[in-house]
């Protein structure tokens, strides 16, 4: 039988690269279209490194048939079919816990650039405004009412880093257990309540069928206004780009904090990427040295376990009810 094959959509650093050796010849398509992905799988591929925004759905694990695994590098899997992956007992890798404290960080950062309108100043400086800080005022984080949507890994760190600002934090995921976090002091409430009550809102789901558009044109108008919204998890959580554009010209939202885009990279001929009232930045929140160290680390760790035979943590696979078909 020829050699077992490895295929990375997707560029890997070197040591990755050798280190997957052991278990097969590796291939690596750092910008490779849908096409190109699908003429590099056939019955030798036993691992699907899903680096890129091509969709590994069925049509891709069926040119894969001796396919014993997927991995994501990163805390989204909305570019894998898991339904279908599920079906075939292929376990999904992914590595929710490697990024957090990054994204959070840049939460807060895009929050604070935010709240302090650090562009706007920078503009009436560089035109010599120096009179504007008479006239124009900044948000207060102390005191303010931030709502958080999506208490998962990230929503928690965002809430800790928050913890010295002396904000109400309000949050928003009827998935968990609301008992395990009674100390982090924060309000559970409904979405429609969060919307209501927010002055600042930041969304931390994953990307779903639920979840897809969940802020759209019937509730983004439920915040109040004047409010700040932020967005480091997936952009098509927001229903689109025109209508942060309206909520920021009808001066309903002040400001938006946009990490991600429903579609990347964006439109560039898009008004929203020129509003001055929008800060934007390309998807970079988990691009620091820490977290693709530890998502790299994570992923080889993961994938050294399941082509070993063994099962990786339960945690980082997006369907363990698999693990036990392994």
């Amino acid at each position: 039988m020829r050699q077992e094959r490895i295929v990375s959509i997707g560029p890997l650093p070197s040591h990755i690269v050798q280190a997957l050796r052991e278990f097969g010849e590796v291939v690596c398509l750092p910008d490779a279209s849908r096409s190109e992905v699908l003429e590099t799988l056939d019955e030798r591929v036993i691992l699907l490194i899903a680096r890129g925004s091509v969709m590994v759905d069925r049509e891709i694990m069926e040119r894969a048939p001796r396919l014993r695994g997927i991995s994501r590098t990163g805390v989204g899997y909305d570019t894998v079919d898991i339904a279908e992956a599920t079906k075939r007992s292929i376990p999904v890798l992914y590595t929710p816990g490697a990024m957090t404290q990054a994204v959070a960080e840049h939460t807060l950062a895009l929050m604070l650039a935010a709240v302090k309108r650090l562009f706007f100043w920078r503009e009436r400086l560089l035109e010599r405004d120096w009179d504007a800080r008479y006239r124009e005022t900044n948000i207060d984080l102390e005191g303010a009412s931030v709502g958080i949507i999506g208490y998962g890994r990230i929503g928690r760190r965002v809430r800790g880093l928050l913890r010295p600002f002396g904000c109400r934090v309000l949050a928003d995921d009827p998935y968990i257990d609301h008992s395990l976090y009674r100390e982090d002091e924060v309000e559970f409430v409904d979405l429609e309540t969060i919307l209501r009550s927010s002055q600042i809102l930041t969304l931390h789901v994953p990307l779903t069928e639920e979840t897809r558009g969940m802020i759209h044109r019937g509730n983004l108008w439920d915040l109040p206004r004047g409010g700040v919204l932020i967005n480091t998890a997936r952009g098509a959580v927001v229903e689109d780009l025109d209508l942060l554009w309206q909520a920021l010209e009808d001066s309903h939202l002040s400001m938006v904090g946009l990490d991600v885009f429903p579609d990347e990279p964006p439109p560039w001929d898009h008004p929203l990427l020129r509003h001055p009232r929008a800060i934007l930045t390309g998807h970079v929140a988990a691009r620091t040295f820490l977290a693709q160290q530890r998502i790299l680390e994570t992923m080889l760790r993961d994938v050294v376990r399941l082509l070993s035979g063994e099962s990786p943590p339960s945690e980082n696979v997006v369907n363990p009810e698999v693990l036990g078909d392994h």
